[in-house]
């Protein structure tokens, strides 16, 4: 079991992409690199966070315009 665990962890690595998000907004800016420093996370895993929330919410709102009523 811990192999296949290990090789779902290897696959995912490969999945990985890199790329650059710009805040051009200073408030916010400013905002994401306090709370990195109040919570101790990465400002890196606080966007990953908040892009993830985002496209659920997307993923939700398409999801009660095609009549879905799931409140998970």
């Amino acid at each position: 079991m811990a192999a296949n665990s290990k090789n779902i962890q290897e696959n995912n690595a490969d999945l990985k992409e890199n790329f650059r998000i710009y805040v051009t907004n200073p408030m916010l800016y400013d905002r994401l690199h306090t709370l990195s420093m109040e919570y101790s996370l990465s400002v890196e895993s606080l966007v990953n966070a908040a892009v993830k929330r985002l496209v659920n919410d997307v993923d939700f709102v398409r999801g009660l315009r095609m009549g879905k009523a799931d409140m998970e």
